[in-house]
């Protein structure tokens, strides 16, 4: 399905929302339907600002609906899809249209379907992982290792926030492997996998010194966008050190 689907399907989910009928249920749950049903296509499109935009609609035509659970459960959706926008905003330099997304996602944990603290605390993760990307192009590794672990602690519990973990993990095992310190590195990541089992598969490649696996891997990584220009300077950096000597014997 492409963008032009998309935005088909969206006109009609707003055209039911505001059509006039007496009996309202029934609109709002086709509304619901087709605001998700556009969402879903515009995922497909990689258009992840437009993406999140019909998912919140969706949630507040459930809300209107009295669907909680599916209201909530949409609006971590429209969360997710809003990350992603960030991440390819902050990549590209667009830091303030990235801070405006970060609103977006403030407003919906600041709904009463989620806890306000939350809501504080996921702009203070998206301020800490600033920090961390930006140290780690300045070659300060050790402190974006703290940032990144500590964004990555505070997410551990966190629905809205658990499924970035590998995203985390593989920044700061990154940022160990480029300060050299290769049995620091190995405790690291050995810990990371205890906390996601997924980051295992990573771990291999590095034990092995094959450049080109362990590339690959980190590209699987991020299965939904290529590689960002953060991920690959820091790769550019470590690889001589990964071919010249095994990381992790």
């Amino acid at each position: 399905m492409s963008e032009r689907e998309a935005l088909a399907i969206l006109a009609k989910a707003d055209k039911k929302a505001t059509t006039f009928g007496w009996f309202g249920g029934n609109k709002f749950e086709e509304a619901a339907e087709l605001y998700n049903k556009a969402a879903n296509t515009f995922k497909l499109a990689k258009r992840w600002k437009e993406a999140g935009d019909a998912f919140t609609k969706a949630a507040n035509m459930q809300v209107q609906l009295n669907e909680r659970d599916e209201a909530a459960s949409t609006f971590i959706s429209a969360s997710k899809c809003y990350r992603k926008t960030i991440e390819i905003l902050t990549d590209r330099g667009r830091f303030q249209a990235a801070a405006g997304h970060q609103k977006d996602i403030a407003q919906i944990y600041e709904s009463d379907l989620v806890d306000l603290e939350k809501a504080m605390q996921a702009l203070a993760n998206n301020c800490l992982l600033k920090v961390a990307t930006f140290a780690a192009t300045l070659e300060q590794y050790d402190k974006a290792i703290e940032k990144f672990e500590q964004v990555a602690t505070a997410s551990l519990d966190n629905q809205l926030t658990k499924w970035s973990l590998k995203d985390y993990f593989l920044k700061a095992g990154l940022c160990h492997i480029a300060v050299g310190d290769h049995i620091g590195a190995k405790r690291a990541i050995e810990r990371y996998c205890d906390m996601d089992v997924t980051f295992a598969s990573t771990r291999e490649y590095m034990e092995s010194g094959d450049v080109e696996s362990f590339t690959n891997r980190v590209v699987e990584f991020d299965q939904l966008t290529k590689l960002d220009n953060w991920k690959t300077t820091i790769l550019l950096r470590i690889k001589k050190s990964i071919q010249d000597e095994p990381l992790l014997t």
